[in-house]
């Protein structure tokens, strides 16, 4: 079908926003069925060179580049964007590319959004390392779209839901979506909020292990302003924060060796380190707990140092530490 001149110009207009073209990139793209050098090519051709030149009267940001081919360009005035501000929505993008489940269009357009405010000289690269997106395959992608349905319009979201430290018996929740984090160390995403049909109060489940999502469209709610994420978590080592059974403070010491890679800092709750005569360093480390009273996300953490750390308090968690070095050993240890 052939477009109407608004039409014509407002694609040609789309298509060059920070996307330098030349005319036969934009006929092919107005026209793709169209043979190149017929007379409705030509005929499109022409009146895609009239539309730049209107273009290039009207719009303050268009640029004709030159070269061979010419190719031109409107431009999206960002200026006003600081290098570390436009650092930070890089960052941003990465996040979503490494996060990514499933080839998902959707995931590439907020790729393509968040790098469409780079500078022009990096965002080639940056539009090539986004070429393998969705190399992560989990059940989340199966989720995603009911859960963001749910969240983003306000109804509350019912699913079954398998613990990972509980019997394994599929649960039915129905839950007030307040807030989709996103797990800082696996890049899971977890939805935080109330759950209504039995707990009655805020819960964080994570969105792989949901199945048998319904969007219950006749159960709005609002999120109320008294929630607060940083209060919410503010012992959390991951996503496990204060609405859960509590937190408690970790004691460790690490051997020497690690010391550097301590002191280096950025790990949550973390207090300053101090560092004895020997060169190890000791630290507290505030996290939230489970049912058990165990703070199951940071023990991962701690047995990923081997016999480069020390659980030197409370007792449950020191005891659960070295249970867990007993049965590697008894385990995989041999004679």
């Amino acid at each position: 079908m052939e477009l109407s001149a608004p039409e014509r110009l407002y694609r040609i207009a789309r298509l060059l926003r920070d996307t330098p073209l030349t005319v036969r990139q934009l006929v092919r793209s107005l026209g793709p069925t169209l043979p190149p050098g017929e007379l409705e090519w030509l005929a499109l051709e022409r009146s895609v060179r009239r539309d730049l030149e209107l273009l290039a009267s009207l719009e303050q940001e268009f640029e004709d580049l030159g070269g061979r081919p010419r190719k031109q360009v409107i431009h999206i005035n960002r200026q006003q964007l600081h290098p570390v501000e436009i650092l930070a929505l890089h960052a941003a993008g990465r996040l979503v590319y490494h996060r990514s489940v499933g080839h998902n269009k959707l995931h590439l357009r907020a790729l393509k959004a968040l790098a469409g405010w780079l500078p022009e000289r990096v965002r080639p690269v940056v539009a090539r390392s986004v070429r393998d997106v969705g190399k992560r395959h989990t059940r989340e992608s199966a989720v995603l779209e009911r859960a963001a349905e749910a969240w983003l319009g306000g109804f509350t979201l019912r699913f079954e839901y398998q613990s990972a430290s509980g019997s394994g018996a599929w649960r039915s929740n129905e839950l007030e979506i307040y807030l989709i984090e996103v797990h800082p160390t696996n890049l899971d995403l977890y939805a935080v909020g109330r759950e209504v049909s039995f707990h009655q109060q805020l819960r964080t489940f994570k969105l792989a292990r949901m199945r048998g999502e319904t969007v219950m469209h006749d159960r709005p709610y609002q999120i109320p302003d008294t929630f607060e994420p940083g209060d919410f978590f503010e012992d959390a080592w991951g996503v496990v924060g204060a609405g859960a059974a509590g937190g408690l403070s970790v004691k460790l010491r690490f051997a020497p060796e690690v010391a550097g890679r301590i002191l280096e800092g950025g790990y949550p709750n973390m207090s300053l380190p101090t560092q004895d005569p020997d060169g190890a360093v000791r630290v507290e480390v505030r996290a939230g707990t489970d049912a058990s009273g165990l703070p199951r996300e940071l023990m991962p953490w701690i047995l990923g140092w081997g016999a480069r750390v020390e659980v030197l308090g409370p007792p449950a968690v020191r005891e659960y530490w070295l249970n867990q070095a007993r049965a590697v050993v008894e385990r995989y240890g041999g004679a």
